[in-house]
């Protein structure tokens, strides 16, 4: 594989902090994080584990993804990384006052063919202080990183060329549906930590990100607040075909979606084959009050 060893963090823009707060405490079980010192007075940090956070929300006029943090083992792998982008004709950038701000060690930062801020880096701040989840929850992060995204992106060739040519993501596999074609892709055992699918009509953006939790009961109790009226449940409960994940979708404070789910598929290196599939489910993961299963019609949301 390349030098990326796991999604380490999430930043978001946010019209409304405090509903993030309360979703991202009250629902999904995180911890909210003391900010770093020089980051902005009034963003909101999530820990969901003994990092010192996992997820950033500023506040700003519009909803959405402002950027996304790619870890790598240490500096030596960080200035690999930036001559393998140099190499490819991709600027990158390296950033001590950004790193400073996101409390790492070292941070090189550039944008994907769709123009998604990417920041690379290593170092990442612990704090004393262990993780105390509000709700009790575990999550499945460690080596593994916070969890996976998905995203909407104008040219698939384009992506495949960038995170598997030039980054070394490593497909795992692909999932056909309609006129859709859904590439997973991974960096560490964790299935895949970044999926992304060119879809007619739609512009790049992110289509989820999502969280792991250490068993079903934590699941279920996360979708009974979501059906309590925590928040829209986008999809219902259901398992992938592909990543056996059991989950279900819900919409985000920032506009997209979230996943929350357990048990999901481990890559075993030595003895893994790309397959592809031609549904996302084996059951359920069904739009609320729609015939439609996960297979059916993408727009306005892409699942997996």
């Amino acid at each position: 594989m390349g030098e990326v060893t796991a999604l380490g963090y999430l930043g978001f823009y946010a019209t409304d902090l405090a509903a993030w707060r309360t979703w991202g405490t009250d629902l999904l079980g995180m911890q909210v994080a003391d900010a770093p010192s020089e980051a902005s007075g009034e963003a909101l940090f999530l820990r969901m584990d003994e990092r010192g956070w996992r997820l950033a929300v500023e506040p700003a006029e519009n909803d959405g993804l402002a950027y996304t943090g790619w870890e790598v083992a240490d500096p030596a792998a960080l200035e690999r990384l930036g001559n393998d982008l140099a190499d490819a004709g991709v600027k990158a950038v390296e950033d001590p006052a950004l790193a400073r701000r996101r409390n790492v060690e070292q941070l090189v930062r550039c944008a994907d063919p769709d123009g998604n801020e990417l920041e690379f880096f290593c170092g990442a701040y612990i704090p004393e202080q262990p993780f105390v989840s509000p709700l009790g929850v575990t999550f499945v992060t460690g080596d593994f990183g916070l969890g996976h995204i998905l995203q909407n992106v104008a040219d698939a060739g384009a992506a495949k060329r960038f995170y598997l040519d030039v980054l070394g993501f490593r497909l795992s596999d692909i999932i056909e549906f309609g006129p859709n074609r859904v590439h997973f892709a991974r960096v560490n055992p964790r299935h895949h930590s970044l999926a992304f699918v060119e879809v007619a009509d739609e512009p790049p953006s992110l289509g989820h990100f999502m969280v792991e939790v250490a068993d079903l009961d934590t699941v279920g109790r996360a979708l009974d607040r979501v059906n309590a009226g925590m928040a829209r449940l986008t999809e219902t409960l259901g398992k992938h075909t592909n990543d056996h994940m059991v989950s279900f979708y819900m919409r985000n404070p920032s506009g997209s979606q979230t996943e929350y789910g357990c048990a999901g598929r481990i890559v075993d290196e030595a003895n893994w084959k790309i397959n592809t599939y031609s549904a996302t489910a084996y059951w359920g993961h069904k739009v609320p009050g729609s015939e439609y299963s996960a297979d059916g019609p993408v727009s306005p949301r892409v699942p997996a």
